[in-house]
């Protein structure tokens, strides 16, 4: 018995430090009495305006010391990749988590709606329905018996097609005969064929050099991949497409949720919409400015496009995702009256 015990208490001290949680001794209370420290993890590099804006949480969180939460952020994915920190949240071991709305649908089929190709129509119907949809709001809390719910987002912008010719990407016969690079992932291929590519599934570090090669014509990402990644150096043309919006989404875990007082809880979703607020208009800016960058490479930006022939090619993958069951197409259906609502206003 003895043997067992200590057999069991040296798998668990390994299991700890494997994780790099050895210092994760949390102050826990139903009460808000006592400081409640709340650990978070995501993958963004500590020092990018990303993850700085993340950072910031810390600073929200502390602004009202009655509510004593304290948030430590553990940045650049040192405790694992999403998966796994999504697997140490069901499992209490991590209080919070930042991860893709991607990942999230390895566990619950439901999150691959926002996979979607043009569930929302535009940044506005984007940004309305993550703020108001009761569907949403349904689904991140409907994940309690997997040991985590959803608390907030942070709104990433939209993905969009470039090219290395000067072409602006306005219907499928544009990228007929193109090898588009796709993410390595089923809905990516698929989207990209429907749009009227040819999809080249590769990590998203070999697209400069597939680009410079001639291995595939172009690419699809946000402003970003043109500054950070150097795809400016190549590419001649950046459409608005604005195929995909894709949120990040921040898990806790349900123990943890539920041993925090109501007024903690609160607070906490409080500030998480304060984080997406201001993460908006920083990354808006990041965005205004990669574009001006690319510019001044020779890039050529076309805006405005009409996106209806690509809304039509991809419907097939809308169908698909309401096909799956009743919940999946009330939670397609309520997002969409979020686009209707707003046109009936214009």
């Amino acid at each position: 018995m003895k043997g067992m015990k200590k057999t069991i208490g040296i798998v668990l001290v390994i299991a700890l430090i494997a994780v790099g949680i050895y210092t994760f001794v949390a102050v826990k209370s139903e009460t808000s009495s006592e400081k409640v420290q709340l650990r978070m993890a995501h993958g963004q590099a500590a020092d990018s305006e990303i993850g700085e804006t993340i950072e910031y949480l810390s600073d929200l969180a502390a602004e009202d010391s009655s509510k004593n939460l304290e948030v430590d952020i553990y940045p650049s994915g040192v405790l694992g990749a999403e998966p796994s920190t999504v697997e140490m949240v069901q499992a209490g071991v991590l209080d919070m988590a930042k991860v893709s709305a991607n990942t999230l649908g390895q566990f619950d089929e439901r999150y691959s709606i926002f996979s979607l190709p043009y569930l929302f129509r535009d940044r506005e119907h984007y940004y309305n329905a993550m703020a108001n949809s009761e569907g949403i709001q349904e689904l991140f809390e409907s994940t309690r018996d997997k040991g985590y719910i959803a608390i907030g987002y942070y709104a990433n912008g939209a993905r969009n097609y470039y090219l290395k010719e000067d072409k602006a990407v306005t219907d499928p016969s544009v990228l007929k005969g193109k090898k588009i690079r796709a993410m390595v992932s089923s809905t990516s291929m698929e989207m990209i064929e429907l749009m009227g590519g040819s999809p080249v599934p590769m990590a998203s570090s070999e697209t400069y050099t597939s680009l410079q090669q001639g291995i595939v014509d172009g690419a699809e990402n946000t402003e970003l991949a043109l500054t950070v990644d150097k795809h400016e150096e190549i590419v001649k043309s950046y459409t608005y497409t604005e195929h995909q919006y894709s949120p990040d989404i921040y898990i806790i875990s349900t123990k943890v949720w539920d041993s925090l007082s109501k007024e903690q809880q609160e607070y906490l979703k409080e500030c998480l919409v304060k984080l997406n607020e201001n993460f908006v208009s920083k990354y808006q800016q990041m965005m205004d400015d990669a574009i001006e960058e690319a510019q001044e490479h020779g890039v050529t930006v076309y805006r405005d496009i009409d996106k209806s022939k690509f809304i039509e090619a991809v419907q097939p993958m809308h169908e698909a995702f309401e096909s799956k069951g009743d919940a999946y197409k009330s939670l397609y259906e309520d997002i969409q009256k979020y686009a209707v609502a707003e046109e009936e206003e214009k």
